[in-house]
């Protein structure tokens, strides 16, 4: 035997191991990788299910509802949930009301909301900062039940009962709005940016509109889906301020279907399958603006 023919063969076993070895890694990983898949498509088809019943049931009669066993497909389906739907309430002008609410308060609290974090993320200097943010991070120990009174009375003596005001302004500015904000700008918006629009000349408020705000667009998109989602679904506060029936709002009318002894479960399905459409077509909006804003040419420290 060669010098060369012993060493080959004395490292054909080497070479063996480490095939055998990468053959069970990459099996183990495939395996870890189907138990999570399998985990996760559970999970999804369990929170996917109310929302598919929900669907199902705007286009299924009232007998085909609890017709034992379930139809899963509607056999056959009908519009007629949603011709009562319209006929009985005045669902184009709810929709309205909700659409200039629900804008109004995520434009206003996505403003705001976003000047308060920049001023408290960018300004250490300012007097007082520190405490009026640990001021306005107590407000958020505050149940929300606890203002209701006391919010309403103000709403009293300023006469903006039934009012767009009163929908609109009591919930604009919020404490988890400001942190939201404040945290994201200390961790991505440079202080050498700033800095440096500062000697080329450019307005505080210049460098929050032209700095800033395209640097925190994903801050900003995950705040206003935040803040669409809660003014949209208001119920309470609709129901507390508002009195007359053209300012109700989507989820005012929907609730004020339920009847003392009958449930018109049709129309509360169909109300309920058009009042959420508007929000997970936003929300799909909302989230490619998210991602525009993440790949954007924004510095990073």
């Amino acid at each position: 035997m060669t010098p060369t023919q012993t060493q080959q063969s004395a490292t054909a076993p080497a070479r063996t191991q480490p095939k055998a070895a990468v053959s069970t890694r990459k099996w183990r990983q495939n395996l870890e990788r189907g138990a999570i898949y399998a985990v996760l498509t559970i999970f999804a088809l369990i929170f996917i299910f109310p929302f598919y019943w929900l669907v199902i049931s705007a286009f299924k009669t009232q007998g085909q509802m609890f017709a034992m066993p379930p139809q899963w497909i509607p056999q056959p389906g009908t519009l007629q949930n949603f011709v009562d739907l319209f006929h009985k309430t005045n669902l184009p002008r709810a929709f309205v009301n909700s659409v200039i609410v629900s804008g109004a308060n995520v434009f206003f609290s996505v403003f705001l909301c976003s000047l308060a974090g920049y001023a408290f993320a960018k300004y250490p200097l300012a007097p007082g900062r520190d405490r009026l943010y640990n001021f306005v991070l107590g407000t958020m120990l505050i149940p929300g039940a606890v203002t209701l009174i006391p919010s309403y009375m103000i709403l009293v003596r300023l006469h903006w009962i039934d009012s767009y005001a009163a929908l609109i302004i009591p919930g604009i500015v919020g404490a988890f709005g400001i942190f939201w904000m404040r945290q994201y700008m200390i961790a991505n918006v440079p202080d050498d940016l700033i800095n440096a629009a500062r000697i080329d000349g450019c307005s505080e408020f210049g460098i929050y509109w032209r700095i800033v705000v395209p640097v925190a667009r994903p801050a900003l998109a995950a705040l206003g889906i935040m803040q669409l989602i809660g003014s949209w679904n208001n119920l309470m506060w609709a129901f507390i301020v508002l009195r007359t029936k053209a300012m109700y709002t989507l989820p005012l009318v929907i609730y004020l279907l339920n009847g003392e002894n009958t449930q018109p479960y049709g129309m509360l399905m169909a109300g309920g399958l058009l009042t959420t459409l508007p929000l997970v077509l936003a929300f799909l909006f909302f989230q490619k603006q998210f991602i525009a804003g993440i790949t954007s040419g924004a510095v990073k420290q």
